[in-house]
């Protein structure tokens, strides 16, 4: 199946602690390559060739989804899918375009390969316009871009398309070439459908026979129809038809997958040349999909054949398929590793700098000669993170203060590294309301924490998940928090209880005052990426990543505590944040701006050693 959606309720990983084909090939790249983009989620900007990648994908696929049958080369129509509030096509049979089309007469359908590229090429081009613009709007809207649109042009992207329609063309022929099969009996009676069909403008249960169905040899537009890939519905969420690994610890998303000989081909589509090391990747993420294929079809159903396409020069690199045994020993491998950065949390220790080779490929993924640049650190050379790892040997200003002034005052500087998110306290409950059990086993529970004089609201993390408390706790009972988390609510200080906390019986003379919670900071470092900026499509935030020499973190501001400078901090600048307030999301450290808070740009990034 193309599609197989992790069950939430019953599973015991965390949905967005996964693994994947792009964090294998980091982690198997470089260890610390992985913990800096995947643990403290340091992203690297978006180069403006992301737009081209983008915009040919989603146009190959919208010509693909088209139908010679119903839609004319010129035509303003489009099979476009209903689309349900998940982000996913709608499984049910209401609101599907194809049944409520009229058929074209058949003297203009394509007779032939010609006729038919002839066909696709106008509805390319047709489709193409309003990919490119979202693709850039989409590039534009990010503040973690880089460089400029203008750097690539819409003519290559085009050319591209007509490529990568012209080996789909390719795999049509192979198909006339094999002749009619079973399958392709049932098909022509309107019997045989996949669960998960091509996205083709009519619904998952569609027992018609299909008007381009013949008799004897397949015809070309035929061939278009039977053939036809599955592949991610244009018109869906992203990430919305991912495929999870029945253990639920694994996802992928497949490019194509041609299933007309009976057994699965999957394609994975490249706007390039193939060039880079990069290309060793593409090999390693399509030998991942097929095992991730076999593993979510009962180990009983393997992939025929992998083979990437690189439309930059128009090739096919046919990839080897892992055999059964080689499977085998993946999902002990990649289980390993998902248990190592995934199942707990790993500290930078777990993930040594330990760079592989550099690899070398011509155009069409080609191995150069000699394959790789087994230099030492070759990899580190071109690496995006170097700026921040101690493994390379590039250097740039990182800020590492303990106090600054400014605005008449000391500030004390806490590092990033050295923040502090979570507390223990000790104390008396009052005004305690539960433990309850929620709906998804949670333990809900309300109190005040009181020692001595000063006090603090006790409550479930946003996020929920706590799970760990003592059976004993009642009004009046002297307890003991552990990895709590802290925020402040109209100057009251909040203990938030998470899937880390812990809350037991206090039984010795440990003593932790709710007084040490600290819960404003200040931070000197410079700005690794802007993630969020403020805009009429609803982001109403302006967040951050930091760096200095002692770690990375978050800052983040909403609404009217936006700071007026944000509109001028761009990536690599260093700033100030000043008494802001602690605290963590999403396991990261992060400095949130609010009342009283600061944030002052010190260096301009012009002037500093770039990343």
């Amino acid at each position: 199946m193309p599609v197989r959606v992790l069950d939430l309720d019953n599973s015991n990983v965390n949905p967005f602690r996964r693994l994947s084909a792009s964090q294998v090939i980091a982690w198997k790249n470089c260890p610390r390559l992985w913990y800096y983009g995947w643990r403290e989620r340091l992203k690297t900007p978006l180069p403006p060739q992301i737009i081209r990648g983008n915009a040919v994908e989603e146009c190959i696929c919208r010509v693909l989804r088209d139908s010679p049958l119903f839609i004319g080369p010129d035509s303003d129509q489009d099979m476009t899918s209903p689309i349900d509030e998940d982000g996913s096509p709608a499984l049910d049979q209401e609101g599907w375009v194809g049944p409520n089309l009229k058929l074209r007469s058949e003297n203009s359908w394509p007779k032939n390969r010609n006729e038919l590229e002839e066909w696709a090429h106008k509805r390319a081009i047709y489709h193409f316009q309003r990919c490119w613009e979202k693709a850039v709007e989409d590039w534009e809207s990010n503040p973690n871009r880089t460089g400029d649109s203008s750097d690539i042009t819409s003519d290559e992207a085009l050319n591209m398309v007509f490529s990568g329609i012209r080996l789909h063309l390719d795999e049509l022929e192979n198909c006339i070439k094999k002749g009619v099969d079973s399958n392709l009996e049932l098909w022509r009676k309107g019997e045989f459908r996949e669960f998960w069909p091509a996205p083709d403008g009519f619904p998952r249960k569609w027992n018609k026979p299909n008007p381009s169905a013949s008799q004897g040899d397949i015809s070309w537009l035929e061939a278009w129809e039977y053939a036809r890939p599955w592949f991610v519905d244009p018109d869906a969420a992203p990430f919305s038809q991912t495929t999870s690994h029945p253990d639920g610890w694994f996802q992928g998303e497949y490019d194509l997958i041609y299933r007309w000989s009976g057994e699965p081909n999957i394609i994975d589509l490249k706007a390039s040349v193939g060039k880079g090391d990069r290309s060793a990747g593409y090999v390693q993420q399509l030998q991942l999909y097929a095992w991730l294929w076999w593993e979510t079809h009962e180990r009983l159903d393997e992939v025929k054949g992998l083979e990437i396409w690189y439309l930059g020069n128009e090739s096919i690199k046919k990839v080897s398929v892992p055999n059964k045994e080689t499977m085998e020993i993946m999902s002990t491998e990649l289980l390993e590793i998902y248990n190592l950065i995934h199942a707990r949390d790993p500290d930078i220790s777990d993930c040594p700098t330990t760079p592989s080779p550099l690899n070398i490929f011509k155009k069409g993924g080609i191995p150069s000669n000699p394959p790789i640049d087994d230099a030492p650190r070759s990899r580190c050379r071109v690496c995006e993170l170097r700026a921040i790892c101690e493994g390379s040997d590039y250097e740039t200003d990182l800020p590492l203060m303990n106090r600054i002034e400014k605005f008449g005052h000391a500030w004390p500087v806490t590092p990033l590294g050295e923040i502090k998110t979570r507390f223990s306290l000790t104390g008396e409950v009052i005004h305690l309301s539960g433990p309850d059990i929620s709906s998804n086993d949670d333990i809900e529970v309300n109190f005040t924490l009181q020692h001595g004089y000063d006090r603090a609201k006790v409550r479930n993390h946003r996020n929920g998940g706590f799970k760990n408390i003592t059976r004993s706790i009642s009004e009046g009972s002297k307890i003991r928090i552990d990895n709590a988390l802290s925020s402040l609510w109209k100057g009251q200080l909040v203990i938030d209880l998470d899937n880390k906390s812990k809350i037991t019986m206090l039984k010795d003379s440990f003593d932790a005052p709710i007084v040490d919670v600290e819960t404003r900071i200040s931070i000197v470092a410079r700005v690794w990426s802007i993630d969020a900026f403020p805009d009429a499509k609803g982001i109403r935030r302006w967040s951050i990543t930091l760096v200095d020499k002692s770690g990375s973190g978050g800052g983040v501001a909403f609404k009217q505590f936006i700071p007026n400078s944000a509109a001028a901090i761009v990536r690599g600048d260093i700033i100030a944040i000043l008494n802001g307030e602690a605290g963590e999301f999403a396991g990261r450290s992060q400095i949130k701006i609010g009342p009283g808070s600061r944030v002052v740009i010190l260096r301009d990034s012009e002037d500093i050693t770039s990343f």
